[in-house]
């Protein structure tokens, strides 16, 4: 993978469109699935507390929200966006866009549709950019296909293929046992009073169907140490003293292998095929639209959450490592992109893929003002690209209308 800064491409603007001239290819067309901002803890995200009894940080907003630092993050992002995209000559650099040449849509959480805006607040400040979405709280088959009923599930079928795909959770987590030794550390494990689950000895977990076979069930330390792990991340992002950052015990080491026991959950439930495909297959169906349909806008922004890029970064055969996170661990406020070229000799059309997104620190630090984004290029698997990322859009459709076919 090659980072770039957003920064380097908006000084360079004279070089990036000389390039675009030599190779006789333009950018057209870019859709970015973003992952919302910093937010307050999930209910029943935190499994477990630390050894001695010290208390998880207080938040002032209800839990679930996007954070006012957050948004700001957001709307950093919003902002290089309209900067990369007006050096490549898709928008002005300045101004309302045109209502056609945008669209913003956004899962019905309210740190989803708060991140859509403070995004499009960004990108246009000052001017009225609809961000559309379901009502709130409701179930949008968007992003959650199969909690909507909207793609065929099977609670056996995918603990079947899911054991199959990664060999269970034990398998998963012996890779990584480094990363739960720094976790028991930062919880406080090492005292003659630790609890059973500080041990390697209890390192263990199933992955099953519920009693009434409509559920997965996952027990083990993937489940226990996910969810707290992101808060104790959550935090960091959000610009807290680190004595409420995991209670001060935290290194820049341990914030990535934190992150890597936050990744594991999508090794379960977003990464393998089974689930990959289902959960990315209205997504799918849409991407395959915005593509492919010459009247599609010129920028299109989702705003979901962290399952939603796995699972389309899985069903596209990417991997992904950014700053400060582990690998396959979407960052917070971070967005993986499609970029659709255009030849202008034959008319024929490229994809390119991308992810961008602000480090840990710099999202802790809000200096998006002079320190750009990463910007990565990634590689489709079994695609021969021009040496600049792009691959022809008939190599990467199928792979998108495999999981568009499981929609309903």
């Amino acid at each position: 993978m090659r980072f770039v800064s957003f920064g380097w491409l908006f000084l360079a603007t004279l070089a990036t469109a000389h390039v675009y001239a030599s190779d006789r290819l333009q950018l057209e067309r870019v859709v970015l699935l973003y992952r919302h901002g910093v937010r307050t803890p999930l209910p029943g995200e935190i499994q477990l507390n630390e050894v001695s009894g010290k208390p998880w940080p207080t938040w002032a907003q209800p839990p679930s929200e996007l954070t006012p630092h957050g948004a700001t993050g957001a709307r950093l992002m919003g902002r290089h966006d309209r900067q990369r995209l007006a050096a490549a000559g898709l928008f002005s650099a300045k101004g309302c866009p045109d209502a056609s040449q945008i669209w913003f849509w956004a899962n019905t959480d309210q740190r989803t549709i708060a991140s859509a805006k403070a995004l499009s607040e960004g990108f246009a400040p000052g001017c009225r950019i609809d961000v559309g979405h379901l009502p709130q709280g409701s179930e949008d088959p968007l992003f959650h296909p199969i909690e909507a009923g909207a793609t065929a599930w099977n609670a056996t079928d995918s603990v079947a293929s899911i054991t199959r795909s990664t060999g269970g959770p034990d398998k998963l987590t012996d890779a990584h046992i480094d990363a739960l030794s720094a976790f028991a550390s930062v919880m406080g494990c090492g005292t003659q009073h630790d609890p059973d689950w500080c041990h390697p000895d209890h390192w263990h977990g199933e992955l099953t169907v519920s009693p009434d076979t409509k559920h997965m069930q996952l027990t083990g330390p993937i489940a226990t140490t996910s969810g707290t792990a992101e808060a104790i991340l959550m935090a960091y992002a959000e610009g807290r003293s680190m004595r409420d950052v995991g209670w001060g015990r935290v290194s820049a080491m341990q914030l990535q292998q934190l992150s890597q026991l936050h990744a594991l959950l999508f090794d379960i439930y977003a990464r393998p095929d089974y689930m990959a495909q289902r959960v990315a297959s209205l997504m799918s169906r849409r991407i395959i639209h915005l593509l492919q349909d010459e009247h599609a806008p010129t920028l299109s922004v989702l705003v979901g959450s962290d399952n939603n890029i796995v699972a389309l970064a899985s069903v596209l055969g990417l991997h992904f490592q950014m700053p400060g996170y582990a690998e396959n661990d979407p960052p917070i406020g971070g967005a993986l992109g499609i970029e659709l070229w255009r030849s202008r000799v034959d008319g024929k059309q490229y994809v390119r893929m991308i992810y961008q997104a602000q480090s840990l620190a710099q999202l802790r630090a809000l200096d998006g003002q002079r320190a750009a984004p990463a910007f990565v290029t990634l590689h489709l698997a079994g695609c021969a690209d021009d040496g600049a990322g792009r691959c022809p859009l008939r190599a990467v459709i199928p792979a998108l209308e495999k999981a568009a076919a499981l929609a309903r």
